[in-house]
Formats: structure tokens, sequence, C-alpha cells
């Protein structure tokens, strides 16, 4: 017999590729534009555009499967750079090894490109090098430039080539821009991180509508030569945002800038530029006299996605910190009151550590501020103090600084317990926004129940129902509805029964006016805030008992002599103690 011959390995079967990626779409591009786009190249099998898992949102990207290779061919030559709901695509190969994308080999990034040029003009160009995987021009979603692209090649030699050309070879690339500028593509992780030891670019805020871009070279040449200056106009009015950026040349002249100028006093006038606060010049003054003083902004500028992390730093670093018991929220602020006016009011308390009025954009005052003292004790004392007091010509709120998620949180709470107490169980007797005034919004969250209990009488109750108004399972209709029609006739026969003591009904509204309840109650609250800095939950639920139990009369005494008020609350406090440890 003859010896076996060894059998040869299959090679693998190789199917032409007939998939494309489509990317760079607007968030409104679905399958629906994209097939009508597509299908005149030839039948598809399928489009998907990838969508976010948890809200279905488009990710700009799409996948385009046709039946043949040379369909999926013909659609990457004549479709690249079609616009798709006026933004072009960009359609390339679907590679299932992302291994070259990932590594960034290959890959030129290109910025100052004119405004006018394509996504196919610039592959145009770079193609004479080799063979191009992917190019793309930077777009808004209206189709409009933003002057910067990328072009990858197959082969890194090819970008190579091509890399050197555009510093050899400029007139070939002069049709792309005049001041092009090509070189290796660089991933945001790996840039350098010393961008405050480097930076040539300054941003400058708080400046008037009337300031033009000759006003801002005069303002900055003093520190060096300066290549790019930019005012921010409004397209609509062709007014300053007011900001600019300051591009020097050199690194050192951007710092000296930035240090002279950050905080500098500016006098304006209609908008306009007048000069510098002189030494010894009133601020005062200077706004009687019809002049507007704005200290610049002056700092680094910063790319957006760095914007974004500062802020999502601050904001987790504001929302993880504790809330100190000295910080005071100060609102109903006069729009002529400054930093230094809120620190004069304040300082006989104590030390104190920051003081800031809020101010918008435009250096107008928001209406509130912030004082934050050294010790909780001066604190309290400045809340006992000012809060009330008329300062500027208008009555001051001050109440501890709570963070933004507590204050949401006690909202809510409050919006909870209005469904509580809905009008219609009520008799009709006051409305929703009778019953919660704005004063309590800000720092009393828990006086609300008790004053209400206070101003209405218990009221028979409704069998309860769901959030939605359905019932609870577990419980027959017909067993609420008989339930309903009791309370209602038990409802009716208490009617004779109010009518029949006219003199206690009458003279309820007289001897408890809601408007008077509201005013002893917040009085009282504030009178228990410094006695009991530490447990907030506590400051509502002792007002509430003082409202309940003490009357009219004897609290408006009450609140004119402060030792026999502090012995009542520290009385209801003591009764609280002994009701909480009996649960």
């Amino acid at each position: 017999m003859s010896a076996e011959q060894p059998v040869a390995a299959a090679a693998p079967v190789t199917f032409p590729n007939s998939s494309l990626y489509v990317g760079d779409l607007r968030d409104d591009v679905g399958e629906t534009d994209i097939y009508d786009a597509f299908k005149e190249c030839g039948p598809i099998l399928s489009v998907r555009v990838c969508r976010d898992v948890k809200n279905q949102n488009s990710l700009g990207y799409a996948y385009v499967n046709f039946q043949s290779h040379e369909n999926a061919q013909k659609a990457l030559d004549t479709l690249n750079g079609k616009a798709l709901k006026g933004k072009p695509c960009r359609v390339m190969w679907s590679r299932r090894d992302p291994s070259q994308r990932k590594s960034n080999e290959g890959n030129l990034f290109v910025k100052s490109l004119d405004k006018s040029i394509t996504l196919v003009q610039l592959q145009d160009v770079f193609s004479h090098f080799g063979s191009i995987s992917s190019c793309k021009v930077v777009t808004e979603d209206d189709g409009t430039s933003r002057g910067y692209g990328f072009v990858q090649f197959e082969k890194v030699e090819d970008s190579a080539k091509a890399l050197e050309a555009s510093k050899t070879d400029k007139d070939q690339f002069k049709v792309l821009g005049e001041n092009l500028v090509v070189e290796n593509f660089v991933p945001r992780r790996l840039r350098a991180n010393n961008a405050n030891d480097t930076y040539t670019n300054i941003y400058v805020k708080y400046i008037g509508k009337k300031f033009t871009t000759d006003d801002l070279v005069k303002m900055f040449e003093p520190f060096g030569k300066i290549t790019s200056p930019v005012v921010v106009m409004n397209p609509t009015t062709n007014e300053s945002r007011c900001f600019a950026f300051v591009n020097f040349e050199k690194h050192e002249d951007a710092v000296k800038a930035k240090e002279a100028m950050d905080g500098k006093a500016l006098k304006w006038k209609d908008e306009a530029l007048v000069g510098p606060v002189e030494e010894g010049e009133d601020e005062e003054q200077l706004k009687k006299d019809g002049f507007n003083v704005l200290k610049l902004y002056v700092s680094r500028a910063m790319k957006k996605y760095e914007r974004d992390r500062t802020r999502r730093g601050e904001a987790d670093l504001m929302n993880n910190r504790p809330m100190t018991k000295t910080n005071l929220y100060i609102r109903n602020l006069a729009d002529d009151v400054t930093d230094d006016d809120l620190r004069e009011l304040f300082k006989g308390y104590g030390e104190i550590k920051s003081c800031i009025v809020m101010k918008h954009q435009n250096g107008a005052s928001k209406g509130f501020g912030f004082c934050d003292f050294a010790t909780s004790e001066s604190a309290s004392e400045a809340i006992q103090k000012v809060m009330g007091q008329l300062f500027h010509s208008k009555p001051l709120y001050v109440a501890l600084a709570q963070k933004k998620t507590d204050r949401r949180a006690m909202l809510e709470s409050q919006r909870n317990q209005q469904r509580m107490y809905p009008p219609n169980m009520m008799g009709g007797m006051m409305s929703r926004q009778q019953i919660f005034t704005p004063n309590m919004m800000y720092g009393f969250p828990n006086i609300y129940p008790y004053m209400q209990r206070q101003m209405f009488p218990r009221q028979p109750a409704y069998p309860r129902t769901s959030y939605h108004g359905r019932p609870n399972t577990g419980r027959r209709m017909n067993k609420q509805q008989g339930q309903m029609q009791q309370q209602q006739q038990q409802q009716q026969q208490q009617i004779p029964q109010q009518q029949a003591q006219p003199a206690v009904q009458a003279a309820q509204p007289a001897a408890a006016p809601v408007d008077e309840k509201q005013r002893i109650g917040e009085a009282i609250y504030t009178r228990i805030m410094p006695m009991y800095p530490g447990d907030q939950g506590l400051w509502g639920k002792l007002t509430g008992m003082l409202l309940e139990s003490i009357e009219l009369p004897v609290l408006q005494s009450l609140l004119s002599n402060e030792e026999a008020l502090k012995e009542k609350i520290a009385q209801a406090k003591e009764y609280y103690d002994q009701h909480s440890q009996a649960q």
C-alpha cells in the first residue's frame, strides 16, 4: 500500500467587505434618511443608526450593509461628504478590527483650513500621497466648517510623506488655506498637561458692550506683542458680548498681562470705556456721577472640555463637602450693595472669612449674597440681629446657606406636604397660595405642617389614593365608595353643629389671623436657630409646638420678652426630648 499523503489545511474563506460606516451625523438623522440617500447605489440589506441604550438618542454614526461589495464601493466613492439634513456625512469602510483607528497611526491633524473647504476637497489634496482610510472636516450641525479636520492614511509611511510635503512644498496645499498647519494627531489623553506653563491666550470678561478690538489692543499691548485680539460680538446687535480673547506671542507676556489686569477696576459710561479708576477716586461717588465701575476678570483661556471638567470638579466638591454652620445666605439686597457694603454690615458680629454679592455676567447684582464667618456662634448672632433689618431701604432675609441638593429635597418635601392637604379637604377656606407663602420657601422647612394644623381643624380622612388618583391595591372600589358616602354624611351633620357655635367660630379669625401667625412663627424660628444650631430638623418642630400650645396674645408678648421666650423654647425642647425617648 502507498503511504498516505498529508492533507493541506483549508485556507480561510474571506468575503469582500460590503459594510460601510457613516459618521458625523446630526442627532435627528434616522434610518429612513440614510436609506433614501444610499439606495441609489444598489440594493441595501440593512441600515442601523447606533443609539444610546438609556435614552435612545443617536450616537452620531450608523452602518449600512449592501448586497455586494461593488455597490458599497460605489456609495463610498459618490456619497462621502454628502449632506444629510444640512451636515456632510463621513463614509468609510466598516472595520471589525479597531486597532488601527485606536492606535492613531497615520493620522494627521489639519488646522487653519479655509471655511469653504469641504471633505471631498481635503481628501483630493491628500490622496496624492497614498490610500486614505478616513477623512473629516469638523463642522457645525448646519454644515459650517469649524476650520480644522483630520486625515488618516492606510500606511504610516504615506502620512509621513504628506507631513513632510506640507513643510517643504506649501504651494501644493495653498488651496486649503494660506496659513495651513499639518501635524501628527495626538490624543487628548497623551497631550501635555502643563498648559499653565505654556499658555499664550488669555480670556477677558466684564467689558462694556461698546468695547472694540482697538480698545482691547490699546489695553494689552503694553505687556507684549499680540498675535490675535478678538472681542466676541453679538451678530444681531453688532455689540460686544462682554468678553474677549488676547493671544500673545510669548507665554511670559500673557502671564504679565493676566497678573496686572485681573481685578483691575475700570470706569464705563454708556457701555463705552472711559479709563481706569484712579487711586483716591471713590467708587460710590463715581456711580452717583453716572459711571459704571467694573472689575476685569482675566485668566488663561481654556478649551471647552477643560471648562466642563473644572465645573464638574467644583460641583462634585461642593456636593460632597459637608455644609458648615458658618456660611450665611443673605437675600433681598438692593442693586447698589457691594461686597464691601455687605462686609461692613456683618463685621461687628465676628471674624469674616469671605463676603460676596453674586453678580450677573454684566456685573449687575443678582440681589443675594453670602457671608462666611470664622465661627458658628458669630453666624448665629448675625442671623438673630440682622434678620429683617433695613439695609439700603430693603428688609434683609438671612439664613444658613444650604446646598442645592438640600434645598431641592426641602422643596420636594413641602410639595409632598401640600399634596396631603389639598384645597378640597380644607373646606374651601383658603387657597394653596395663601397657605404657603414665599416667605416660608427658604430656611423654614418644617413650620408648614404645624401651622396648617393650627389654622385648620382636622377633617374626616378620605380613603387614601395613589399618586395618579387610582385606589390602592387590595381595597375594593365599592368599599371605598361606601366610606366616602358615610364621611360626606358625617360632614353634613357637623355643619349645623359648627353653625350652633357662632361665638367660637367667629372669634377664631380675629384671634389668630394667618399673617400674624406666620409672622410670629418666623420670628420664633429665627430665635430657635442659634439656640440649637446643630439640628435643623428641630427648629420647625419646636416652632410648631409653641404655635399650637400658646394663645396668640401670649405669643405676641413673648416676642417682646427675650428671656421668657427662651424659657418657653427650652420647655418645648424638654417636652420634645421626653416624648422622643418614650417612643
